[in-house]
C-alpha cells in the first residue's frame, strides 16, 4: 500500500498506551533512502514540478494517483545523499509527515485517527518532547502534527477529484519514458500515465472552463512541465561525472 511505504510498525496513537511517549523530529532522511517514488498531492505540483517528474500511476485495484519520481534506479533515492540530507529544495508532504499518519477508523471511511510508526527512532520514553500532557491532552508538538495531517487529508481528497476529472475527460494516456544521458547511460520508466496534450487542446470549452475555475489547468501544466525533469533525474543516477550534468540541472 503506497500510503504506508515508510511505515514498518504502524499503530494508532493512544493517550493511555502512549501517555509517556516523547517525540524528536527525524535528524535526517535516511529513513527514505530506498524510496524511488512517493505519492504527491496536486497542490504540490507547482513546487515539485521544478525538480521531480510527476506522473500518474494506476494501482492494482484500479485507483490512479499522482507520484513524484525520486529515482530511475531501484532502491536508490537520488535526492538523499550519503549523510541523509535531502538535496532538492522541495520535500514532498508524504515524506514530511513521517513518522505520523492518519489511519481510517474501522467501519467509517470518513473518519480518521492519528497513527505513528512505532519502529521510528523519533519516539522514546526517555527523551524528546512529550506528546501528551499529564491530563492526556495533546501537547503543542502533537497538535501541530495533527493539523498538518488534516491539511494533507483535505488536499488528498482534492487530488482524487482532480484525477477523476482527468479520467472523466479521457486525458490520461500510458507512456514509456526513455532517457539517454551524455555518457550514454540509459534509463526508463514504463507504463506511466501522463496527460495527452493533443486531447487537452481539443477539450470542449465547457470542460476547459470547469478545469480553469477548479484550478486544474495550473496543475495539468505543472505536471507537463515536470516531464522535462527526467534528464536531470537521470543525471543524478550513479553519481555521474561533473561534465555529464548540464549547469541548469545541478
Amino acid at each position: 500500500m503506497a500510503e504506508l511505504l515508510l511505515y514498518q510498525k504502524p499503530v494508532r496513537l493512544n493517550r493511555f498506551a502512549h501517555a509517556a511517549l516523547r517525540y524528536t523530529p527525524p535528524a535526517d532522511y535516511m529513513f527514505c533512502r530506498a524510496l524511488t517514488a512517493v505519492p504527491l498531492m496536486a497542490v504540490e505540483f507547482p513546487a515539485a514540478c521544478r525538480q521531480y517528474p510527476i506522473v500518474f500511476v494506476q494501482a492494482a485495484d484500479g485507483t490512479v494517483g499522482a507520484h513524484a519520481i525520486l529515482s530511475l534506479q531501484a532502491e536508490d533515492n537520488a535526492f538523499v545523499d550519503r549523510q541523509g540530507r535531502w538535496t532538492a529544495t522541495y520535500v514532498p508532504a508524504f515524506v514530511r509527515r513521517y513518522p505520523f499518519v492518519l489511519a481510517e477508523v474501522p467501519g467509517n471511511s470518513d473518519d480518521f485517527e492519528v497513527a505513528i510508526d512505532e519502529a521510528s527512532p523519533s519516539f522514546s520514553q526517555d527523551y524528546g518532547q512529550a506528546l501528551f500532557s499529564p491530563q492526556g491532552e495533546p501537547e503543542p508538538i502533537l497538535q501541530s502534527q495533527v493539523e498538518f495531517l488534516q491539511a494533507v487529508q483535505r488536499e488528498h481528497r482534492r487530488t482524487l477529484q482532480f484525477v477523476e476529472a482527468l479520467r472523466g475527460a479521457e486525458l490520461l494516456i500510458s507512456r514509456n519514458v526513455d532517457v539517454v544521458r551524455a555518457d550514454k547511460g540509459r534509463f526508463g520508466v514504463r507504463n506511466a500515465l501522463v496527460v495527452d496534450e493533443t486531447k487537452l487542446q481539443a477539450l470542449p470549452a465547457a470542460t476547459v472552463h470547469q478545469f480553469l475555475t477548479a484550478g486544474y489547468l495550473g496543475w495539468i501544466y505543472a505536471h507537463l512541465l515536470s516531464l522535462q525533469c527526467f534528464l536531470p533525474l537521470a543525471n543524478r543516477a550513479g553519481q555521474p561525472l561533473e561534465d555529464v550534468i548540464p549547469w541548469w540541472a545541478k
